[in-house]
């Protein structure tokens, strides 16, 4: 309540003089609160004009002892006087710290994220750039005038340059105290910054109301600032998870913003027609929110909730459109403002389908001033289908190759699939080279070039972008949908540019490319957290070793740098706090680039990728002073992605640790390099997290095992249909030049055998062949690295099962389960899943991505069949299969399971054939269409 308070009342008084502004506001600290009072002139400015600042601020003497207590020898306040352009010429809003979104975007249209966490300046060192108000000065603490309290009056004034940027502004007024030449905030942390809050906000800031200012653009042209229409983003359905990210952005701001939930790229948002009954219509808000809005509340613009309107039209999947009118804001729900009309706030989809809606109207700050927002928002009203390929987001590719690998959806429906790829060679739009093409997957859920896969092939260096939608409407008239996104890099191998992340702390501050911390992320008796955050491993290659505790104690920083090849950059050790790095946008004239895009000159930014079997344990791309872009190991749902618990990750969990950078520096030809390395995750309690080569220890992996190389290969269970042209792909981890053997035995006891090498991206791909007749395959993976066996975790020794049948089958199944298309089970004992057969057996596979959990052939007994799924027993087989909430104790399932199974079916004339059925066990709901 206390922020919510500093919100409201952020100016509780505004007087507007003929040429002056004066505002005052309280503030909080974890020592006291404090208050201030200010005045600015001229109220309307103009380069060449004097702009005179005065503060008055009152501390208590209570807030000031407590500060003492910490060891502050206070003698002094300080006062920074910035002005931030919180609107350009066109009326865009821009940002000093691009956090989970961004108004700076790449060619692909993803949010560059960066900035700094406070007042933009560069006089206190780790930050380069200021705004075109910057004024600094002390004052010795005053004599107490009131008794418990102190009030100080500062002033400043400077000459507004004749080169200022148009735009509407904001001063900042950033209050301190000091202690000698020591400069802290009013909660006695570092000056001007902001902390991470250890309970309610801190307050050390005033903000003034916007301030218009006239003048030349950078193009040449004026700018009439009052003319300036401002304009706040707004989203919908931000209150909603869409398998890791939340909101849609309207069409029309699409060009200048874009959100980065950081796990996935955001994407179409695919929400539910029902709710978890699945007998009741969800319902959904359609008032907007303000994601600018969400960075911090102190620097926010505050809104009066009760001025204001919005209007709603939809249309709807089938063409008809819905008016719901137009309202008048009524007051505040949570940070946004509300309508309070029911059929804004719970509208109800009719149908399945893909919706348009248009949103218009206007906010209103409590200064009067308007802000209008909306425009075109889409997204889908469908069931989620998910899907798995070997392109990941953030992946980097060499010249050469290309994008187009095979795609698995689940479940495995006959979705009608359209692919959309897109090359920017070197970054440039006015270049790009795009291919759109579709078919429909097979009745396995897989997309390959059989039915209509084409590569984008990768010609020149620069950036890539794709979107795979998948729509498939299942016998029941329920619509299944799957969407990703993909980008990152394309470089050169030959390249001189090198990508890498940061040195690893080993104790002291010494730092290393690769050593053992001897230590780990803990927290101690008394409850306080002693934390370790490891970035990306300085060499792209090498393997991070990072315990998952339990307790969110231990933290992977996805920070990728540069260096070169020829001439190696020295190590500069300022970039290794959190979000640094030396990839940094820059500008002309050292404003800052984020709030000033328009004098950008060197565009530099990193892609950074982290996925896991089954999702993205985090994406993003940003420069140098990305707010905490770690993730913690443990105690983290990853956005509430399919298939992720809220345990985090557990011991034996793989990642790769993947991206790329991007220089794209004034005169010069963009230079791009990719980066790969990988991670493993170990047990609590190991006490020595570590960077090390590849290859040079045993590491942890699923099914309790240890080794040096594991695999990641075809899938027990995947089907085909016969005619199909099929051949093994394999991804290695670590990346080690690793020889592989696949083998592959018919029905008809036909063999084939293909061999060879992983490659520098740990990936191989062995021969093809022809899938001719129908029935279960059987296939045998192994590999050899220095004489170390590798390893596909579950896989049974006996080899994996493949499934083919036949392409002109009967379109009636006699394989079929008693099942509804959705059901649920009891996470601690599991379920009994029974199903008919006319043949004599039923052979099944089940797995979780990354892992073989089980394999088997079932009895049909007098046409029935059953299968027993222990979650205990997979776990007691696998760790990586969770099934307790660590948080609570309780049993909980969250991974998702492939349970395929496959059957020789015999027909009403006597005739066989063959039959698959996939279920999905998603957490303990289960999955089955047909």
């Amino acid at each position: 309540m206390r922020t919510c308070l500093a919100l409201l009342f952020i100016v509780p008084a505004l007087a507007v003089a003929a040429d002056s502004v004066t505002w005052s506001s309280p503030g909080h600290t974890d020592y006291g609160d404090w208050s201030a009072q200010a005045t600015f002139t001229p109220a309307v400015w103009k380069p060449g004009d004097t702009l005179m600042v005065s503060t008055t601020i009152t501390l208590t003497e209570a807030h000031l002892s407590a500060l003492a207590s910490l060891g502050l020898k206070l003698d002094g306040v300080c006062l920074l006087v910035t002005a931030e352009r919180t609107f350009d010429s066109d009326g865009w809003i821009r940002l000093g710290s691009d956090e989970k979104m961004s108004t700076l975007l790449t060619p692909t249209g993803l949010a560059i994220e960066g900035g700094i966490q406070g007042a933009i300046t560069d006089r206190f060192g780790g930050y380069a750039f200021h705004t075109p108000v910057d004024q600094f000065t002390t004052k010795l603490l005053s004599v107490p005038g009131t008794p418990g309290q102190r009030q100080i009056t500062i002033s400043v004034q400077q000459v507004l340059p004749a080169d200022m940027p148009p735009g509407i502004y904001r001063v900042r007024l950033d209050y301190g105290v000091t202690a000698g030449k020591k400069y802290y905030s009013l909660n006695g942390e570092t000056f001007a910054r902001r902390p991470f809050f250890k309970t309610v906000p801190t307050e050390s800031q005033l903000y003034g109301p916007p301030v218009r200012l006239s003048g030349t653009h950078v193009s040449g042209k004026y700018v009439d600032a009052g003319a300036i229409q401002p304009r706040v983003p707004w989203t919908v359905l931000a209150n909603y998870n869409s398998n890791g990210y939340q909101g849609v952005v309207a069409d029309e701001d699409q060009a200048r913003f874009g959100l980065s939930n950081r796990f996935i790229i955001p994407d179409d948002v695919i929400l539910p027609l029902y709710d978890v009954t699945g007998k009741i219509k969800q319902a959904y808000t359609l008032e907007p929110q303000f994601p600018t809005d969400t960075i911090e509340l102190r620097n926010n613009i505050p809104w009066d909730y009760n001025q204001g309107e919005l209007s709603v039209q939809i249309t709807n999947p089938d063409g008809s459109v819905t008016d719901l009118g137009k309202a008048r804001f009524a007051g505040a729900k949570g940070q946004w403002p509300t309508t309070k009309v029911a059929a804004f706030t719970a509208w109800k989809p009719p149908a399945y389908g893909y919706y348009t809606v248009r949103l218009s109207g206007y906010t209103q700050d409590i200064w009067g001033n308007q802000y209008p927002g909306g425009g075109t928002y889409h997204f889908w009203i469908a069931e989620r289908m998910t899907m798995a390929t070997a392109t990941f987001q953030g992946q980097a590719y060499p010249v050469g190759s290309h994008y187009g690998r095979d795609m698995a959806f689940n479940p495995p429906l006959p979705a009608d699939v359209t692919v959309n790829a897109t090359l920017f060679p070197y970054s440039d739009p006015a270049a790009a080279v795009n291919i759109t093409y579709g078919g429909k997957a097979s009745v396995g859920g897989v997309f390959t070039a059989a039915q209509g896969l084409k590569p984008l092939n990768f010609t020149l260096p620069g950036e890539y972008c794709a979107k795979v939608l998948a729509k498939y409407t299942d016998s029941n008239g329920a619509l299944w949908v799957s969407t990703m996104r993909h980008a990152g890099v394309v470089y050169d191998p030959a390249t001189n540019l090198v990508a890498r992340g940061k040195k690893v702390d080993i104790g002291g501050g010494k730092l290393v490319d690769r050593g053992d911390t001897r230590t780990e992320g803990y927290t101690d008796a008394s409850g306080v957290q002693y934390l370790q955050h490891i970035n990306f491993p300085f060499n792209s290659g090498d393997v991070l070793l990072i315990a998952s505790e339990g307790l969110g104690d231990n933290k992977i920083e996805p920070v990728l740098s540069y260096d070169y090849q020829d001439h190696p950059l020295p190590y500069d050790t300022g970039i290794q706090a959190i979000g640094l790095t030396n990839v940094v946008i820059h500008s002309s004239n050292g404003l800052s680039p984020h709030m000033f895009p328009e004098y950008i000159t060197d565009r530099q930014y990193f892609y950074g990728g982290a996925p896991r079997p089954g999702f993205m344990g985090r994406f993003l791309v940003a420069d140098s002073g990305t707010r905490a872009p770690y993730w913690p190991t443990t105690n983290n749902s990853f956005g509430g992605q399919i298939n992720a618990a809220p345990n985090g990750d557990t011991s034996g969990d793989i990642y790769r640790l993947i991206g790329g950078v991007v220089l794209r520096n004034h005169g010069q030809q963009p230079q791009y390099a990719g980066y790969l390395a990988s991670a493993f995750l170990l047990p609590g309690g190991s006490d020595n997290n570590r960077v090390i080569p590849a290859g040079s220890e045993d590491l942890p992996g699923p099914y309790h095992l240890r080794g040096r190389v594991f695999l990641v290969g075809t899938r027990p269970g995947m089907t085909y249909e016969t005619g199909t042209v099929w051949g093994p792909a394999v991804q290695i981890d670590p990346v080690l030049p690793t020889n592989l053997t696949f083998e592959l035995e018919y029905p008809d006891g036909r063999r084939a055998v293909t061999s060879g090498t992983g490659d520098a991206t740990g990936s191989w791909a062995g021969d093809k062949w022809t899938l001719d007749v129908p029935g279960i395959y059987k296939f045998h993976l192994s590999g050899d690295w220095n004489g170390n066996a590798a390893v596909m975790p579950g896989l049974p020794p006996e080899g994996g099962f493949l499934y083919v049948i036949e392409s002109n089958r009967p379109a009636a199944s006699g394989l079929r389960f008693d099942l509804p298309m959705e059901s649920t089970f009891d996470p601690k004992f599991g379920t009994t899943i029974t199903g008919h057969s006319t043949g004599s057996s039923v052979a099944y596979a089940a797995l979780i991505p990354g892992s073989v959990l089980d394999q088997g052939t079932l009895t049909v007994t007098n046409g029935a069949f059953r299968l027993t799924w222990d979650p205990q027993a997979m776990n007691r087989r696998s760790q990586t299969y969770d099934i307790v909430n660590r948080a609570t104790g309780q049993p909980a399932l969250y991974d998702v399971v492939h349970l395929t199974f496959f059957s020789e079916e015999t027909a009403a004339d006597g005739s066989t054939y063959h039959a698959v059925q996939r279920i999905l066990l998603r957490g303990n709901k289960i999955i089955y269409t047909r």
